[in-house]
């Protein structure tokens, strides 16, 4: 198990450091850093933990030690895993006031970009399956691992080249905190990944486009996958005969996504779908209705236009030509009173209602 250990982690970090150019980790005291074979880590085959803020450095730098559990099969499993710890004592040297979810989610995406078969599809489905969930929620290692996701998509839509929009993050978001701050527990709390990506996307989709619309079209991304599990359904109603009002079975928090299914197959001839929606005070929701055929490819999407404080919105979709389904998308942008920020402690999941009529 150590030759295997050694063999993989020289091959992991030649393709972390200086295939991807990661900033390498460092240990206590500028020391080397140092890998520990243990009987059990919380939440997965590996991690990586700070060991202690480095004090004479411009910006905030950690260093750090990675652990990995023994029974870890050698192969996949064995690499990618330690690809993992490698990649998130990295962003400790970097970036080490960067949320616990992000982290997760940001060394993980380096974690597979250099492993033949990095991670485990559990990461990937506890992410899927807590939809409503903000995406860099910090609860759960697999949940965070798996947000993964999210990264992935961020990097293959605006990435110039593989890694690059990921490491731009760590590149434009180290941060200085202060003594006063730093006794008290805590890194400075900007700028973030997302302070980055609120910025640098501003415009990406299209003229205009934000932030907002970045997690509208990724929430939408990751229902209409076909390479791995997809996000649970809130609803699935047939062609609604007469009204039907519909309430969230859980509440959506900042980022995250509710999913309804209205089935068009038997619709009558000309008719139309009229669709209202109705969300609590204080959040900011987005809707998005995408028109599917029977093998499930998108026929069309529909954005439902709202005003950015109203809590209503509406929309008669007329044309029902060739569609089997409509997907409804419901994606909690944030809070109506401040900006999303992955370390905000009051994030606040909201409710919904949603009625849906044939015409």
């Amino acid at each position: 198990m150590a030759t295997a250990t050694l063999v993989s982690a020289d091959r992991a970090w030649d393709a972390l450091v200086q295939g991807v150019g990661l900033p390498p980790p460092i240990g206590p005291d500028e020391g080397r850093w140092e890998l520990y074979l243990v009987q059990h880590v919380d939440g997965g085959p590996s991690d990586a933990f700070l060991a202690g803020r480095e004090p004479v450095s411009s910006f905030d730098r950690g260093s750090s030690f990675g652990v990995l559990d023994r029974l870890t099969p050698p192969g996949c499993a064995l690499d990618s895993s330690i690809a993992y710890a490698i990649a998130r004592a990295s962003l400790w040297r970097s970036v080490p006031a960067t949320d616990e979810g992000s982290a997760r989610g940001e060394a993980e995406t380096f974690a597979r970009l250099v492993t033949a078969c990095a991670g485990e599809d559990d990461d990937v489905r506890a992410f899927q399956s807590g939809a409503a969930q903000c995406i860099v929620d910090p609860s759960s290692a697999p949940f965070g691992r798996g947000s993964s996701l999210f990264f992935r998509w961020l990097d293959e839509k605006f990435g110039a080249r593989p890694g690059a929009l990921v490491m731009g993050l760590a590149a434009l978001s180290p941060t200085t905190t202060g003594a006063e701050t730093w006794s008290a527990g805590r890194w400075a709390g900007a700028p973030t990944a997302f302070d980055v990506l609120r910025v640098s996307l501003r415009d990406a989709l299209w003229r205009g486009s934000t932030l907002d619309d970045v997690f509208v079209e990724f929430a939408v991304a990751r229902a209409l996958t076909s390479s791995g599990p997809t996000p649970p359904v809130a609803w699935r109603i047939p062609w609604p005969e007469r009204p039907r009002r519909l309430a969230s079975p859980e509440p959506v928090a900042p980022t995250g996504a509710s999913y309804i299914v209205v089935d068009c197959a038997r619709a009558p001839a000309a008719a139309r779908l009229r669709l209202e929606m109705e969300w609590e005070d204080y959040a900011r929701m987005r809707w998005i209705a995408v028109k599917l055929d029977a093998s499930g490819r998108e026929i069309a999407r529909l954005p439902v236009g709202s005003l950015d404080r109203s809590t209503h919105a509406s929309m008669t979709i007329a044309t029902l030509d060739g569609v089997d389904h409509v997907l409804v998308v419901g994606v909690n942008v944030g809070d109506t009173e401040r900006a999303f920020h992955p370390d905000d402690q009051r994030w606040e999941p909201h409710g919904w209602l949603l009625t849906v009529a044939g015409e």
